[in-house]
């Protein structure tokens, strides 16, 4: 979760942050620190939004450069929209039923990279409310207007988590500013990017034939229905 991570660290730069507000409450290192981490990144809940909203601008491009496909929609006003919510929803379900390998593996970047006493820093961070309210924010943003880059998603997910901050959230993003994690983090986002993108390639490569099918069956749902 590249955008998400940069957009805590952009909320450091707000200007009228108090050094001397008192920190979150925090907890001392635990041997599962790691992977709920992980969880806290990846959201099952977020799963069938943000899957939906980085597919259909993947989808739209496919069309467009195939000629005939682009053709064959455009007589049939409604099939992409149509096809294309069907095809997310079945890589949605895909990607939960596989999201435990995706967090463990982000598990393991997060034991590589950061300390134990780091992650446990950005865990308090993270489910403090103002990171509660942060990451519904970012996630809200990606899922309502997707993104068709990394580096998109990271602008819209940074302007959405840092926007109405109040002197209560600041607090909680001067404790995890002032923390070795925060510096650690543009690190681990990069792996984490590297590890995410390389796990949804691997997806959809291991899936191709289920996926191709449901766009078949979403195709022909479609135009039965038009008849």
């Amino acid at each position: 979760m590249k955008a998400l991570a940069a957009a805590l660290l952009m909320a450091l730069a707000s200007p009228g942050i108090a050094l001397a507000q008192p920190s979150p409450e925090t907890h001392a290192p635990q041997a599962g620190d790691a992977l709920k981490l992980a969880s806290l990144l990846i959201p099952e809940a977020q799963i069938p939004t943000l899957i939906g909203a980085g597919f259909r601008p993947a989808f739209a491009a496919g069309l467009a450069a195939n000629a005939e496909a682009k053709a064959r929609y455009e007589a049939h006003p409604g099939m992409q929209e149509f096809v294309a919510d069907r095809v997310s929803q079945a890589v949605a379900r895909l990607a939960t039923a596989d999201l435990p390998s995706l967090r463990e593996q982000l598990a393991q970047v997060v034991r590589d990279e950061l300390e134990p006493q780091e992650i446990v820093d950005t865990i308090t961070f993270f489910e403090s409310p103002t990171g509660v309210k942060m990451r519904a924010r970012a996630n809200a943003a990606l899922g309502e207007k997707g993104a068709t880059s990394a580096e998109e998603g990271q602008k819209i997910a940074v302007q959405a988590a840092v926007a109405n901050l109040t002197a209560e959230d600041y607090p909680a993003i001067t404790a995890f500013g002032q923390s070795s994690a925060a510096k650690k983090m543009p690190l681990v986002n990069a792996k984490v990017t590297e590890v995410s993108r390389a796990w949804g390639a691997q997806l959809s490569k291991a899936n191709g034939p289920a996926l191709a099918a449901a766009r078949s069956a979403a195709e022909a749902e479609f135009l039965a229905k038009a008849k």
